[in-house]
């Protein structure tokens, strides 16, 4: 990017310095009426001539192609095409600059020059370095003459969508209340309706359906048999993301938003791989819930998702848990991330404590993202949030800048040590706005 403004600078000074010397020439030969400035002066116009004709001329018979695989990528990796260029016409192409127009961050490009008749193949890549969803497959070729004054540009082929996948960290060391939920016991609940869960046979009662008949046990017993249905219910988890634009600091690509990400990424990857059905919620610019599920897509769902979110939300987090409580039972497992520095959406998460769903919190650290006396009072407004969450059995893990995901997430916080009047005051000021 850098490389291109520089280069879009040097030819506009360029083309400055070639108009006042055009001017200069034109002045001299109008007031002097000498033939020597006459002369330069058509030469310097037919250079201009010559060097728009020769750029735009070089732009004219080109057939552009691009071969590419695939619609994703993760951070880190590149994103490689291949890219052919044909000359349908008599006159060689010099000079020629292949770039892909995108708007992903340096993208990549390649200068060719072309014979007659001439199929130059050559291959491009571009360094994902950052998450989100971007427009490629659009090429832009641009043509220069020989004296440096034009660079006409033209466009071509269609744009396409692109997803870089969120960065996601291995989790060998994840808190066993978390890495090893029983995704595969189903809970038993019976339900007049019928299920594909059935667990025993009875006698046949007066207004039972005819549907609940079991007719090879009904010809075994010689008497009419139905079956009991059960609702299976299977534990499932949940990774909550806080998304409201207040609630995040720092600037990207090294910020609370990106750390956040990061942490749902793995989280989801990784109840993936011990087949728990994940799901994702998120307070973005729209609210996200996205139903755990068993499919085996699902992964691939959840992370296309976290690409595209971003801080710029505006519910509170804990107006968005309330919206989710609903969906929730006993049998769900919620890990909320979150940088929030304010105390309204503890006394949610405890209230979802007593309904009986598994809940944990994973704190993004804010401040370790600021310097000074901010960070000081960050840190203490954290510590005080996660004591609060822990003297209600609600696991708090705390991930900083730069620390290891994998080791803060094996273990949870310790609450600190205080007379039980100093926790009391803490706990009231904490929960006093929440109730309010």
């Amino acid at each position: 990017m850098r490389s291109t403004i520089r280069k879009s600078i040097s030819d506009h000074r360029r083309k400055i310095a070639f108009g006042l010397l055009i001017v200069a020439v034109l002045f001299y030969a109008l007031g002097t009426g000498f033939p020597f400035f006459y002369r330069l002066l058509f030469t310097l116009l037919a250079l201009v001539t010559i060097g728009y004709g020769w750029a735009w001329l070089n732009l004219r018979g080109l057939e552009v192609r691009m071969f590419r695989v695939g619609t994703r990528g993760h951070i880190g990796e590149y994103l490689d095409a291949q890219v052919q260029l044909v000359n349908h016409t008599r006159m060689p192409k010099s000079w020629l600059e292949i770039s892909e127009d995108t708007d992903l961050p340096q993208p990549g490009g390649r200068t060719v020059a072309l014979i007659k008749g001439q199929l130059r193949s050559f291959r491009i890549a571009t360094y994902l370095s950052r998450r989100g969803v971007y427009r490629t497959g659009r090429l832009r070729v641009t043509a220069r003459d020989p004296f440096g004054l034009f660079r006409l540009t033209r466009s071509y082929l269609d744009y396409q969508t692109f997803t870089v996948l969120p960065q996601t960290v291995p989790l060998p060391d994840l808190d066993q209340r978390f890495a090893n939920l029983p995704s595969d016991s189903v809970f038993s609940r019976r339900t007049p309706a019928i299920t594909p869960e059935s667990s025993t046979v009875r006698d046949y009662a007066h207004g039972d359906s005819l549907r609940r008949i079991h007719w090879p046990y009904t010809a075994r017993m010689n008497r009419l048999m139905v079956k009991e249905f059960d609702i299976g219910v299977s534990a499932q988890a949940w990774a909550v993301l806080d998304m409201e634009r207040r609630s995040h600091l720092g600037e990207a690509p090294d910020n609370t938003e990106e750390l956040a990400v990061t942490v749902a990424a793995s989280l989801v990857r990784h109840w993936d791989e011990s087949a728990t059905p994940a799901g994702l919620a998120a307070n973005g610019s729209e609210s996200w819930m996205l139903r755990p599920d068993r499919r085996p897509a699902q992964l691939g769902v959840l992370m296309e998702a976290l690409a595209g979110l971003h801080a710029d939300g505006s519910l509170p987090l804990d107006r968005f848990l309330q919206d989710l409580r609903p969906h929730l039972s006993g049998f769900n497992t919620l890990m909320v991330i979150t940088p929030s520095r304010r105390p309204e959406w503890v006394s949610v998460l405890v209230g979802m404590r007593r309904q009986g769903v598994n809940v944990a919190v994973c704190y993004i650290d804010p401040a370790t993202f600021v310097d000074g006396d901010a960070g000081a009072l960050t840190g203490a407004t954290g510590q005080t949030t996660a004591d609060y969450l822990a003297q209600h059995d609600i696991p708090v893990y705390m991930v900083g800048q730069g620390d290891d995901i994998n080791r803060q997430l094996s273990h949870p916080l310790t609450p600190r040590t205080a007379p039980a009047g100093e926790r009391a005051t803490e706990a009231e000021r904490v929960a006093q706005p929440a109730a309010a």
